[in-house]
């Protein structure tokens, strides 16, 4: 008595299916009314090298895990968001929130030797109103005043 074989058991399918006509594994799951990791298995079974298991971009709002694009830092304790474009972004795309909402405030992007304040201390408060823009190289823990709205504040 010969056991029939299902197709995603079948070696040969199964290889002209990666390899010839390029099918994701989830497509064939699918295909096959099976589980990814049931064909994910019989394919490691016959040694088919698989690349990818789902299909399209998995990156940014198309991760499972993605939080919106912002973050709070874990070392500085700074809010981070994710804005690839900006020309002060770092390597990952990310930009400091406090200096994007002081940019929207102003206007305009901010300068290389400005810095901007939190009035508070707070780093994570980015409340437009708790945020001070001054210069580099004016004196920490001082009163100065805002070059642009005259306020005076305390550099902290």
């Amino acid at each position: 008595m010969k056991v029939e074989l299902k197709l995603y058991q079948d070696e040969e399918w199964l290889r002209q299916m990666l390899d010839e006509q390029d099918k994701l594994l989830s497509e064939i799951a699918d295909l096959c009314e099976v589980s990814l990791s049931t064909v994910s298995r019989w394919a490691a079974r016959f040694e088919i090298r698989k690349i990818r298991t789902y299909s399209g971009d998995r990156s940014g709002p198309n991760n499972p895990f993605w939080k919106g694009g912002r973050y709070q830092d874990k070392t500085s304790g700074y809010i981070l968001v994710h804005n690839p474009e900006h020309p002060a972004s770092n390597t990952n795309g990310y930009v400091l929130e406090h200096r994007l909402v002081m940019e929207e405030k102003l206007g305009r992007l901010l300068k290389p030797n400005e810095i901007v304040y939190h009035k508070n201390s707070k780093k994570n408060d980015n409340h437009p109103k708790n945020l001070i823009l001054a210069l580099v190289g004016e004196p920490i823990g001082q009163e100065i005043k805002c070059p642009f709205c005259q306020e005076k504040f305390k550099a902290t």
